[in-house]
């Protein structure tokens, strides 16, 4: 099988490997074959609809409360986070959102352009830990400045609101994939539609990252919010400079440093027929950058990948 052969290849050559198309899957693709992003994007949407159309209609009704279960159960807050230690709420969160589709409908939409690129660039499994550390750490900066608020403590970015506030949205790995877009591509260009200007990724996401903290330094509105996004771009900054560090993210389903086994011909089965040298070094190439990421490989497997390239085009 060659460089062109492989299904990830021919989809990202289609993408471009920049920011549209949700990680660049064909829609011909299986379900199987999805990248995180875009199960990212289905599942927040899933679950939205999901507590719009049977539970949110009827909360009141079968509980006595405003909000859903779903939402009782999954919303983070310091009460619950830290006072109840109902630590899995640092996850769920990240796949709640608001009433209405503008709270939900921007976090899609920043995860549809920008979540693609940061996949390609660290590989499924790294991508998925990236995002949900992410998050996770803009719940614990949310909570950290919560704490001090409550405390009294004259902090900038304290948060004086009721430790039973509830924080829920995706907004937080999102700024992390942004930031992490300013490390991979920072002289890409982000065309605005609000004003129509275009700016350098770097511009747009630092931007972006200091009107958040300036709302949330100042006291303005949705300043907890602010705090969790500040969070998870301060995340976002380090772990795609370090991806290493998110290998072992997963490790409590196992050990992913451990290498997987090859399985040999079947017993009374003839090995087929080995590939030629060159392609099957190709192909292990390409088989690490699927699992890990372009950044994974070394200057002799990018050498073979730019060769295989230029021979192809040749």
């Amino acid at each position: 099988m060659g460089i062109y052969d492989r299904e990830y290849v021919r989809e990202g050559r289609r993408g471009g490997g920049g920011f549209a198309g949700g990680g660049g899957v064909s829609p011909r693709a299986r379900l199987s074959g999805w990248s995180f992003n875009t199960w990212l994007i289905v599942l927040n949407v899933a679950v939205h609809v999901f507590r719009w159309m049977f539970l949110q209609p009827y909360a009141s009704k079968w509980t006595g409360m405003t909000e859903d279960f779903l939402f009782q159960w999954g919303h983070f807050s310091t009460r619950l986070g830290f006072g109840a230690l109902e630590v899995w709420r640092l996850i769920s969160f990240q796949f709640l959102h608001a009433d209405g589709l503008m709270h939900l409908g921007f976090n899609m939409i920043g995860l549809y352009f920008f979540g693609g690129l940061v996949e390609q660039y660290l590989g499924k499994k790294r991508y998925a830990a990236f995002y949900l550390m992410c998050g996770l750490c803009g719940g614990l900066l949310y909570l950290i400045l919560n704490l001090v608020g409550f405390l009294g403590v004259p902090l900038p970015g304290a948060l004086g609101v009721d430790p039973r506030t509830p924080l829920v949205g995706a907004s937080a790995g999102v700024f992390g994939v942004i930031i992490a877009c300013a490390f991979i591509a920072p002289t890409s260009v982000v065309q605005l539609l609000i004003p129509p200007i275009p700016l350098k990724m770097r511009t747009f996401a630092y931007g972006y990252v200091a009107l958040a903290a300036l709302n949330l330094f100042w006291g303005g509105h949705n300043a907890g919010g602010d705090a969790a996004h500040l969070g998870g771009a301060i995340a976002g900054y380090f772990f795609i400079r370090r991806p290493h560090l998110l290998r072992e993210f997963f490790d409590v389903f196992g050990n992913s440093s451990k290498p997987k086994a090859r399985p040999g011909p079947r017993p009374g089965k003839k090995a087929r027929k080995a590939k030629d040298p060159d392609n099957a070094e190709v192909d292990r190439v390409l088989d690490k950058v699927r699992r890990e990421g372009l950044h994974s490989l070394s200057e002799a497997e990018k050498k073979t990948l730019q060769r295989a390239t230029d021979e192809r085009r040749g």
